[in-house]
């Protein structure tokens, strides 16, 4: 039986995820030096990298390329967490998240451009800016790498499109340790709606968002206990 090449993609992504380690590399070493480690390995500076790698081998890694072991380990998440439209993504695009990997992020709108993502360390700065959210977003509907203008009017607005904003959407939020969402913004970047007035209860348009809140890696920020009277 032939299969064919996206077939084969797929297979081999699936391999190399099911022989994904489920510990985060680095995990033996103590929280304290850990953070120092990839503090330094975040800089992206060759010197403070090489003394990163060198430190943790030092500390209780098993090796002397701790920097690589996590750009590995990312890049397997990233494939588990895109699933089948990795492959429409740039090298970019799967730079930037693999940036946020881990990282406590944002979502919400900014102004005219849209959905996007902030940092919360950087006080919401380069997470996944709304311009780059958008034609990412574009890649995954119009199947492509490089969409025209004659996709833009297919998809944008289009129910295609709006199930690639939230494949996206749902992405990131499992890639990082945490996202915060304004309950007020909720409806605007296609989560979902609270019902009732300061219910504390929420209609999520999509299963995967729910999920994601139950895990406590999607927060919903100015979040209101339910009432335990209301039966609804």
């Amino acid at each position: 039986m032939k299969i064919t090449r996206k077939q084969l993609r797929r297979l081999i992504a699936e391999a190399i995820i099911n022989e994904m380690p489920m510990i985060k590399p680095g995990g033996d070493i103590d929280p304290d030096h850990y953070e120092h480690i990839t503090d330094m390995i975040d800089t992206g500076e060759e010197e403070n990298i090489a003394h990163a790698d060198f430190l943790a081998s030092m500390v209780g890694h098993d090796n002397d390329n701790l920097s690589q072991d996590l750009k590995q380990y990312d890049q397997v998440s990233i494939m588990g967490a895109a699933g089948d439209f990795a492959h429409y993504l740039k090298d970019e695009d799967k730079q930037m998240l693999m940036n946020i990997a881990g990282k406590d992020l944002t979502y919400g709108l900014y102004g005219w451009a849209g959905p996007g993502f902030g940092n919360v360390a950087i006080e919401g700065g380069p997470g996944i800016p709304a311009n780059n959210f958008y034609e990412m977003a574009m890649r995954i509907a119009a199947k492509k790498k490089d969409f025209d203008q004659d996709d833009v009017e297919e998809h944008e607005g289009m129910k295609s499109g709006i199930s690639a904003f939230n494949k996206l959407a749902i992405a990131i939020i499992s890639l990082s340790n945490k996202t915060i969402v304004d309950r007020y913004e909720m409806e605007d970047v296609g989560i979902g709606e609270e019902v009732g007035r300061r219910s504390g209860h929420y209609k999520f348009w999509d299963p995967a968002y729910e999920k994601l809140w139950e895990k406590k890696k999607l927060i919903i920020h100015g979040y209101v206990e339910p009432d335990p009277w209301d039966m609804h």
